[in-house]
């Protein structure tokens, strides 16, 4: 503790303590605060049982981590209402067991919402049996006029937005919403383009009944709309957003989307399985950077319409600087067609960010296929799946034709721009090593190698794998970093 602050008093209170007088109560309230700051809530509140000086210091603590849902909401509701300072920290998960009940939720929830000056979260895992669908299943939301952020995950509780008369929430900054219905989308929407007048980062997630949604801001810089289970309709009009994700909202067929965001620089964009087409607006996006995460399956059905989605995406950017990637291979995939070659363009690129997931397939064809259309990269980074159990990437068996396409061990590349290399979840099998080496003798200009381990490469193995990038890497001068488990260094 700083000079000044409160230290020589607790040492002489502690002192006195352990000689048997009870110097400690007699300190400040401030500084029996900071006593209790290092314990768990429910350790502090159990404090006020020591004594009548004790009763209410757990009640100035800034931070509040409730491990359950409270047992009895009248008794939270008011200890909450008498908290002496603004909360700038409030947690309630129901991690400590206990189903919720959105009834006794919303008793509670009006006092929290009058203390909290910071961040309020409320994590919600199990749904009372009681809580079924109508409004015995909606949790009323109070305006929070005061927070700056506010998470909420509801186990797939409805979630009602406050009437506008309630107020407006005046200094929130971050508003993520997950695992909620809205029995009226529309009250949310008109929430954040009307009473959010500082929101900057919306998150909403895994939501039900979102068939249409707007969402119009001055303010946000980040939004991210992910599972929200058949949105037909999605419109957005954000001025100032710099990121954007969208994963698995929309329909799969006709699907409509107008997004006005010309000053966006990050665009992830993530489908089922419908066609991003006529339907779906981009408008001007003279700033985006970033591009991602596509996916696109290297082996399949002739025109398979994910694959089409990718492509069609791809084709309205003719530069990006940076491009996410993903190359899928089905477990199965011999009766099936090679389909890299329907990927036959690419936006100029600087980074080139490709995430390969073999499922137990030699993969070096696909991803040479990509690799061959971004020869002026600066930066490649090869980030393999981790998700497969095998010992070599090609044990799909002999005949597999996964090895039949053989070109990208012969074909003369160059990446003579190519400067950075960052190789993720590398295991070490043979065709890895094949793959790692074909690219080296092509990239000339490298000059920076990271090398992150697989989880399952123990330290002996990593040492090992060490010395064979170093064997492979002929180019002069290239620093080089290895990392496994937990990112330790080698």
């Amino acid at each position: 503790m700083e000079p000044g602050g409160g230290g020589g008093q607790i040492a002489a209170a502690v002192s006195g303590s352990a000689a048997g007088v009870d110097r400690l109560s007699a300190l400040p309230d401030d500084l029996l605060a900071q006593i209790l700051r290092p314990l768990g809530t429910p350790d502090a509140v159990r404090t006020s049982l020591v004594s009548q000086r004790w009763r209410r210091v757990w009640s100035l603590l800034p931070e509040l981590r409730v491990p359950s849902l409270p047992g009895d909401p009248i008794r939270f509701r008011d200890a909450l209402a008498a908290h002496q300072v603004r909360l700038r920290f409030l947690q309630v998960l129901s991690t400590g067991g206990g189903a919720a009940d959105p009834k006794s939720i919303s008793i509670w929830l009006p006092a929290a919402a009058a203390r909290v000056s910071g961040n309020f979260a409320l994590v919600v895992n199990q749904i009372s049996p009681a809580a079924e669908e109508g409004r015995d299943g909606i949790v009323d939301l109070p305006c929070f006029q005061d927070a700056t952020g506010i998470m909420i995950r509801l186990g797939h509780l409805g979630l009602a937005v406050p009437p506008p008369a309630t107020g407006v929430f005046a200094r929130l900054v971050s508003l993520r919403l997950e695992c909620v219905w809205f029995d009226d989308p529309s009250e949310l929407e008109d929430t954040i383009a009307s009473r959010c007048p500082c929101l900057q980062h919306f998150r909403l997630c895994h939501s039900l009944r979102m068939y249409t949604l707007t969402v119009s801001s001055k303010t946000l810089l980040k939004m991210e709309l992910e599972e929200l289970q058949g949105v037909w309709e999605l419109i957005v009009d954000t001025p100032e957003l710099r990121e954007l994700i969208v994963s698995r909202c929309l329909l799969d067929d006709d699907p409509i989307a107008v997004i006005t965001a010309p000053r966006l620089e990050s665009l992830e964009w993530k489908y089922s399985a419908g066609e991003i087409d006529e339907s779906v607006e981009l408008g001007e996006m003279p700033h985006l950077r970033s591009l991602g995460k596509l996916a696109f399956f290297v082996y399949g059905l002739h025109d398979l319409s994910y694959n089409r989605t990718t492509v069609q995406f791809l084709q309205r950017f003719r530069a990006i600087e940076t491009l996410k990637l993903m190359l899928g291979y089905l477990p199965e995939i011999n009766i099936f067609q090679y389909l890299m070659e329907e990927m036959n363009v690419l936006p100029d690129l600087a980074i080139l960010h490709l995430m390969v997931d073999p499922n137990g397939h030699a993969f070096g064809a696909g991803t040479f296929h990509v690799l061959k259309m971004c020869t002026r990269i600066r930066k490649l980074i090869l980030e393999l799946s981790g998700s497969f159990d095998l010992e070599e990437p090609n044990a799909c068996g002999t005949g597999c034709i996964c090895e039949q396409q053989t070109n990208w061990q012969t074909e003369e590349f160059l990446f003579a721009r190519l400067q950075e290399v960052e190789i993720r979840n590398f295991r070490g099998s043979d065709h890895e090593d094949s793959v790692v080496k074909r690219l080296f003798e092509s990239a000339t200009a490298m000059r920076k190698l990271k090398v992150t381990f697989d989880v399952s490469v123990t330290e002996s193995k990593a040492r090992e794998l060490c010395h064979m990038f170093e064997s492979i890497v002929t180019t002069p001068g290239v620093c080089m970093d290895f990392r496994y488990r937990n990112h330790t260094k080698v």
